[in-house]
């Protein structure tokens, strides 16, 4: 479970959430006339945070923890893709508050610079992810929310980067400040601007989003963190339907929850703030994405109006492992040509 009880010393205290107006007037009354438009009235309760949010709008994750590092320029040179997020940034080794790549792998380390820098001269963004499946939290590495602000700075810096992915995933049994991740990101968006993701869990089609994942938007909207939530849509069972259903479905599901986080806007702006993130092929449950299944989740996602799509993951692209039983890191599992993932991604903001 989460936790989110007292905030220890010296993190920030939280403003109060902003509500949208009752009404908004735009013009003034002409003198010995009548105003040339009415009022315009707005929705009331609680509205979405105004500030920077995330401009790309298709970036599949890459593992940089599992070896081999994946060829980067190789999917920019074959698809035109080169914007990714790059996975994942974790406490240092003995569950230091110092950023690594994977927990063990310096932010410096020559190996990745050199893809970072070969992408970004084809034009690509690059969004440092923190958190994800596996490993130790800078989340709970930090003690408190400047602390955290400073290494998720540092991570940024290296990178030369102005968009953070947090990937919080708390189905291991993982005790997660979410106040303390609010705070903090409220500290970095103050002060640096920084553009933020939130990438939370999708428990299945009628749950929608976990609890913990709305009590994360809860708490960065009361912190006032202009945010993009990011659905993942994977890993959780389903009764009926196709698996394609299951995924539109869930978000779906996910955005409605989420108007009722910001009943103060318009519901059009909820699904711009939102992101729907799948995993390729094999799955880590019983369940296949086919490259039919992703094509119905991303035309979904473009014509529902959402801000972005992704999917887990760049090294998995690949079709050289088809009939593999469990999912693998470096292939999809399924019959499938190059790059078949990312070109479909890519659909959604170029259609066929």
């Amino acid at each position: 479970m989460l936790v989110t009880g007292p905030v220890v010393t010296g993190e920030t205290p939280t403003p109060e959430p902003a509500f949208a107006d009752v009404a908004d007037v735009t013009d003034v009354t002409v003198a010995g006339g009548t105003s040339e438009d009415a009022p315009r009235p707005r929705r009331p309760g609680v509205a979405a945070p105004e500030g920077p949010l995330p401009t790309v709008r298709v970036a599949p994750y890459v593992d940089l923890t599992t070896p081999p590092l994946p060829a980067l320029t190789d999917m920019a040179d074959a698809t035109g893709q080169a914007d990714v997020v790059l996975a994942v940034v974790l406490a240092g080794q003995d569950g230091a508050c110092a950023p690594t790549w994977g927990g063990t792998t310096p932010l410096a380390d020559p190996a990745v610079g050199q893809r970072i820098a070969a992408l970004k001269a084809r034009g690509g963004t690059m969004t440092v992810s923190s958190g994800g499946a596996l490993g130790d939290y800078l989340e709970a590495a930090c003690p408190d929310a400047p602390s955290l602000a400073r290494a998720y700075g540092a991570a940024l810096d290296v990178v030369v980067a102005d968009h953070l992915d947090v990937d919080v995933e708390t189905d291991r049994g993982r005790a997660v400040s979410v106040r303390r991740i609010a705070e903090a990101l409220a500290l970095l968006q103050r002060e640096r601007g920084t553009r933020v993701t939130l990438t939370v869990q999708v428990d299945g089609v009628d749950e929608g989003l976990s609890a913990d994942a709305q009590e994360l938007v809860r708490q960065a909207t009361t912190a006032g963190v202009a945010a993009r939530v990011n659905l993942m849509v994977m890993n959780y069972t389903y009764d009926t339907g196709t698996w394609a259903e299951a995924m539109t479905g869930a978000a779906r599901t996910a955005v409605r929850q989420l108007e009722g986080v910001w009943p103060g806007s318009e519901p059009a702006d909820v699904r711009r703030r939102t992101g729907v993130t799948f995993m390729l092929g094999r799955n880590d449950m019983d369940m296949t994405t086919t490259p039919a299944d992703a094509r119905a989740v991303v035309d979904d996602a473009r014509a529902s109006g959402y801000g972005g799509v992704g999917f887990w993951a760049v090294a998995r692209d690949n079709g050289s492992c088809p009939g593999t039983e469990d999912e693998a890191d470096d292939c999809s599992g399924i019959a499938q040509a190059p790059w078949e993932f990312t070109r479909i991604a890519r659909g959604f903001t170029a259609p066929a």
